[in-house]
């Protein structure tokens, strides 16, 4: 007789409707009265036959329940008892025997920039971790050599990323240019797509600089953190000037000029969480296609978002989860980044056993081509991991590999956020925690309320206007996929 557990799980409601979100399958199922109550009345953990099962379908016709069984089993809502642990836990996850080809390759094509920004990681401000500027410039040699690393390394990858970074990357427009047509050429021969993005404060945006990323269809996002007298506090060139005027021009013929590939906006919160509707309104009114917002990394005190900044601001990510409720009822568009990607993850049932991309198919290279996990790694020599010219160090990509993964976390495996979570940024843990394999813990409880608070309105548009969940999946560039279903009377939504 075979017997089985209900899975790791988390219930929640939207709009009064029963839901089940699956731990390990991040997937969501909206559940009927009948089927609720036979979860509830099962302790996660417990072992029942399929015959004990059978009779707790109170309320169904007997010739009903073995397929409504089935149905549970199909969707690992029930799982056999072999996939639970004596103590209850789930097994950890079984790591992928497939090689993981390269996709993305980001290029510190100069560590110089012409702002000074108080909060910047990578500056000498007063708000950063120590500061790693320096003024070294990417050569075309390293540049070509990063592209043909990425192509060697892709192995059966058909689309491929080159991102360029800094400092500022624009102050080295001229390898950015042969970059991308050098990879353009490259990526041809060899039958693979390439894209192309840039991050830049957006002091640079001359018209020819602006033609230049429209006609090489780059896309771009901006580093500005909202209306003038926010963005100016801690944004402001290397003399002391604010930066917010000089943006504004390039910046509007930019979004302007912008059609195939919409700019978006990427906001550093340093303090007044409040502040957080407004910011997006004023960005999203400038012509943003999207905005996104994260608390500012460091452990400088003037900076850090302690406990009570964090409630505030899921205070009023709240307010934004409202209002991008509302519209995706009437199919209309709030680019609210934050919750488009939580919602997109949600309904790819996209498991994440690491955070990021970063050290597996993404890496960083500096201007003379050494190698890191990520571009926030930089210049933290801990973190190199080979060279553009000598290959990876395998010892250090694989320990790095191996020791990422959630699996390794206990306190991330006594968590049910953990497939969308994976315990966050290696380098947010690094500065906070100590190590880039800590979880976040100083965040746990606000990504905790972060992921109800995405299930919720998850449910909520999936009850009201499903197909608004697909729109997003392809505004990512995922798959559609539609995989929820009533369990009930077996009719798929």
């Amino acid at each position: 007789m075979r017997e089985f557990s209900i899975a790791e799980n988390r219930m929640f409601q939207a709009d009064g409707r029963d839901f089940i979100f699956l731990v390990k399958e991040n997937a969501v199922y909206q559940l009927d009265a009948g089927i609720k109550a036979l979860l509830d009345g099962v302790p996660q953990g417990e072992v029942r036959s399929e015959s004990r099962l059978l009779q707790d379908f109170v309320g169904y016709p007997s010739e009903e329940r073995g397929e409504l069984l089935r149905g549970l089993v199909k969707r690992h809502i029930l799982v056999p008892s072999s996939f639970v642990k004596a103590d209850g836990k789930p097994m950890p996850t079984a790591p992928s025997p497939h090689p993981v080809p390269m996709q993305t390759l980001i290029l510190q094509v100069t560590e110089a920039c012409n702002l000074a920004c108080r909060y910047c990681y990578y500056s000498e401000g007063d708000g950063s971790s120590g500061g790693r500027r320096g003024h070294r410039t990417m050569s075309r040699d390293v540049a070509e050599k990063g592209i043909d690393f990425l192509l060697e390394h892709a192995a059966a990858a058909e689309k491929l990323v080159l991102v360029f970074f800094g400092g500022e990357p624009l102050l080295n427009l001229p390898l950015i240019s042969s970059a991308v047509d050098y990879a353009r050429e490259k990526a041809d021969e060899k039958g693979k797509h390439m894209d192309f993005a840039l991050t830049t404060n957006g002091t640079l945006l001359k018209p020819e600089v602006i033609q230049f990323l429209v006609d090489r269809d780059i896309g771009v996002t901006v580093s500005m953190d909202g209306p003038q007298e926010i963005h100016d506090r801690n944004r402001r060139f290397r003399d002391g000037r604010p930066s917010y005027g000089a943006i504004l021009p390039g910046l509007k013929e930019l979004l302007r000029a912008s059609v195939r590939k919409p700019v978006v906006a990427r906001v550093t919160l340093v303090d007044a969480p409040q502040a957080v509707p407004d910011i997006l309104d004023h960005l999203l009114g400038l012509g943003f296609a999207e905005v996104g917002l994260a608390p500012v990394t460091t452990n400088h005190p003037a900076y850090q978002f302690d406990a009570s900044r964090l409630d505030g601001l899921m205070d009023q990510f709240r307010r934004l989860a409202d209002r991008f409720l509302e519209a995706a009822r009437t199919n209309e568009f709030l680019g609210f980044s934050n919750l488009i990607d939580l919602l997109t993850v949600i309904h790819q049932s996209e498991v994440r056993t690491r955070p990021c991309g970063a050290g597996l198919g993404l890496f960083a290279a500096d201007p003379e081509g050494r190698l890191y996990s990520c571009q926030r790694f930089l210049g933290e020599d801990a973190f190199c991991m080979g060279n553009l010219f000598t290959g990876l160090d395998g010892s250090k990509v694989e320990g790095f590999r191996r020791e990422a993964v959630v699996d390794r976390k206990p306190l991330c495996m006594a968590c049910w956020a953990r497939a969308l979570c994976a315990g966050g940024c290696y380098y947010e843990a690094w500065v906070r925690e100590g190590s880039p394999f800590q979880p976040n813990t100083h965040y746990c409880r606000w990504i905790r309320q972060w992921t109800e608070l995405g299930l919720e309105v998850y449910g909520k548009i999936y009850l009201s206007n499903p197909e608004y969940l697909d729109k997003l999946a392809l505004l990512r560039g995922q798959t559609s996929i539609f995989n929820q279903f009533y369990i009930n009377d077996r009719r798929p939504v």
